[in-house]
């Protein structure tokens, strides 16, 4: 028993130790008097002057490693911006792949790429990324607490430049001040950096900054330092950004005098006081040149949908809160669309933002206006958190945090079942120790609702989450527990099924063999669900999972598991066909396979059968193929096929069918062709888009969309073409 404890202890302590090394870090030099010039040759001579930066490591396929090729970067500034100049030593003979051009596609990873990694304001949790290719594609983002969330939907402005020569290539990158939020500090400020480099010929990735695999590739906490950083003294910076749209629709009444629209609108951004930002929209059109993916929902509880519109992700990173997918009391796609994705009109919205030492704050408020049976409304959200600096931990990377968010209806007549104004509020901790490998985190929310969500509802109730994580080397258990009562309805939030209490456990181990393999993990899945009175068990699973990473990049992956699942109602799969309420008990099994996603072509394949399934058997077949032909045709096609056997139903199929088709004759044009087929709905979707960049931050969309409908007796054709021009300017006031 004491040689079982001490090895526990071993186990655990020697990664705690391993992270104790200072970050690297490098000082920034002034571009001095001479401007630079974004091209990608590095030949002014402030380059000359700046620190060189190198000595990367593997992170993929073997951490820790030396670099098998060389990579430096140096960083220089001047009073409005950050530059960051690199170069990316080739091996004999080689040329960096470079087959994708488009704009804000995660392909870019599979070409020979780098990235620009920035906590700007050394919160230890935030980064925003700027990734370049080979082919000068780009690519930004912003990651929430270390990778809790990813949203590439963010559009900052920012210049890059890539040039090729015999045995390397350069990249140069400009990345203004107002696209990373700094403030207007006084004197030197130090930032949180990494740069990271996908090296295709070798399906690998290094780091300036090591990065353990177990915190994964957007760990702020582990990046590096740039400084002597001197941004600011040019007063406040202001972003404005002019939109124009006309559009024809198909007109519902048949008159043609209906069917044309046109709207003009505007965005501003700027910088209040200090690190303060204020941003502004009035009148913004946000849903007409982009398109939800086609998803099959055979289930009776909601799916969770992406934000895709820039307004409600800059700056909003302090609103993240809850459990991703599953609870979350801010939820922005519930404004300014209706529950099927449709546009709602957006008259204005206000932001304020910012961070004022240790707290961070922001507070968003949207007037949506009429729109058929859904009344105009304001809708509110404040949040606040305060960082916390404890020991075995890096600094700020814990924190307690309060939000209120509130929608307040202005045509309410007070009936029986009408929502009425509405408040959701509540708080949150994360506490991060033992060198940031355990994580304990702590939610609590409350709603109340002035009206009855149904019969048997009120809208006032309550829920909480909890979880423990442990980030270790080889083990990496999740323990997690959820509670969510009947009554609790977040009217701006998302809460997958009220009226439950979950416990859920995850404990992988995970090995590192060189060789054949980079990664091995295998371990159990439990979960349980109970009634809010805890009188019931609605829901069992135990499963075994099994994932491997092969060094040249491809994953396969297999789960076993058991599942009781206990449904109180009748509900309505898909139309004409119903599941009924019962105990269903049964086996549930899938298998994964995927090429390395650095190999032109890419394949996925995926397929999972359960006898649970209601009462009857499930089939899910899925299957993904992706090709880059050349570097200015990319095809993508996804099928997602279900066969559904019922006790009381003839079998049926449905599916969910996306395609794309990617024109891209330079890295500033881009044109798609993107067909999307549901047959759980009934509904083909096509959209033609193409978008020109015709200078920074500023765009021209031209789109046709086609929508058709079907049931068993009618078909309903919808077609719609949209010009949309955005215009942005950049001033000092």
């Amino acid at each position: 028993m004491r040689a079982a404890s001490l090895v526990f202890a071993i186990l655990f302590a020697l990664p705690a130790l391993a992270r104790a090394d200072e970050p690297p870090r490098v000082r920034a030099a002034s571009r001095g008097a001479t401007p630079i010039d974004v091209d990608g040759a590095l030949d002014e001579d402030a380059w000359s002057r700046a620190e060189l930066a190198s000595g990367f490591t593997e992170r993929t396929p073997h951490p820790g490693v030396r670099a098998a090729v060389g990579t430096r970067f140096r960083v220089l500034y001047d009073a409005s911006a950050l530059y960051v100049g690199i170069e990316l030593d080739l091996a004999p003979g080689e040329s960096p792949r470079a087959l994708s051009m488009t704009r804000d596609s995660e392909d870019i990873w599979n070409d020979d790429a780098v990235s620009v990694k920035i906590d700007a304001r050394r919160d230890h949790r935030t980064t925003l990324g700027f990734v370049v290719s080979a082919s000068g594609a780009q690519l930004d983002y912003l990651v929430l607490d270390n990778g809790r969330a990813f949203r590439r939907e963010v559009d900052m402005v920012w210049e890059s430049a890539v040039r090729v020569h015999e045995g390397r290539w350069v990249a140069e990158l400009r990345i203004p001040a107002i696209s990373l939020g700094l403030a207007d500090a006084q004197g030197p400020r130090a930032i949180g950096i990494n740069v990271s480099r996908d090296h295709n010929a070798r399906a690998a990735t290094y780091d300036w900054a090591a990065m353990p695999p177990e915190f994964g590739a957007f760990s702020a906490l582990h990046y590096g330092v740039v400084e002597g950083v001197e941004i600011g003294g040019v007063g406040a910076p202001l972003a404005v950004t002019l939109y124009s749209l006309g559009a024809y629709e198909s007109p519902e009444s048949g008159d043609p005098a209906d069917a044309f629209r046109g709207a003009v609108g505007a965005d501003a951004l700027m910088r209040i006081d200090g690190d303060v930002w204020a941003e502004l929209t009035a009148l913004t059109d946000f849903a007409q040149v982009d398109l939800d993916d086609a998803l099959v929902n055979l289930d009776r509880f909601p799916l969770f949908l992406p934000e895709r519109r820039p307004f409600f992700l800059n700056g909003l990173d302090v609103f993240d809160a809850g459990v991703p997918e599953t609870l979350v009391p801010f939820y922005s796609r519930r404004i300014g669309l209706d529950p099927t994705g449709d546009p709602i009109p957006v008259l204005g919205g206000l932001k304020l933002y910012g961070r004022s030492g240790p707290v961070s704050f922001g507070v968003i408020d949207v007037l949506t206006d009429d729109q058929g049976d859904v009344p105009a409304a304001n809708h509110t959200a404040a949040r606040g958190r305060l960082a916390l600096d404890l020991p075995s931990s890096s600094d700020g990377a814990s924190y307690v945090g309060a939000f209120v968010v509130s929608r307040q209806p202005f045509r309410w007549d007070g009936g029986p079942l009408d929502r009425g104004p509405s408040i959701t509020y509540g708080g949150d901790a994360l506490v991060r120790t033992a060198e940031d490998r355990l994580e304990l985190y702590g939610f609590a929310s409350g709603t109340a609702v002035d009206g009855r969500l149904d019969a048997d509802r009120d809208g006032e109730g309550f829920a909480s989450a909890a979880s423990i994580r442990w980030r270790g080397d080889i083990w990496q258990p999740v323990l997690s527990g959820l509670f969510v009562d009947r009554g609790y309805a977040p009217e701006l939030g998302f809460a997958r099924r009220p009226g439950a209490a979950q416990l859920s456990l995850e404990a992988p181990v995970i090995a590192r063999p060189s060789g054949f393999f980079r990664r091995m993990q295998i371990g159990p899945l439990m979960q349980l669900q109970a009634s809010d009175d805890f009188g019931r068990v609605l829901y069992g699973s135990g499963a075994v999972w099994a994932e491997v990473e092969g060094d040249a990049g491809w994953m396969a992956s297999f789960i076993a598991e058991y599942r009781e699942d206990v449904v109180d109602e009748d509900f309505e799969i898909v139309p004409g066909v119903t599941a009924r309420a019962g105990t269903w008990r049964g086996v549930y099994v899938e298998a994964y396979v995927a090429s390395p996603s650095a190999r032109n072509p890419y394949v996925e394949l995926f397929y999972s059968v359960s006898n649970a399934y209601f009462g009857g058997v499930l089939h899910n077949p899925y299957a993904r193929f992706a090709a880059s032909l050349g570097p200015f045709v990319r095809i993508d096609l996804r099928a997602d096929v279900y066969h559904v056997m019922l006790r009381e139903h003839d079998p049926f199929w449905t599916y969910a069918i996306n395609g794309l088709l990617r024109v891209t004759p330079t890295t500033a044009l881009q044109i798609d062709l993107i067909g999307r087929v549901d047959g759980e709905n009934e509904r083909a979707t096509g959209l033609l888009r193409v978008r020109w960049r015709y200078a920074p931050g500023s765009d021209l969309f031209v789109v046709w969309r086609e929508e058709v409908d079907w049931d068993a007796t009618n078909v309903v054709v919808e077609h719609e073409v949209t010009l949309k021009m955005t215009y942005r300017f950049d001033l000092s006031l």
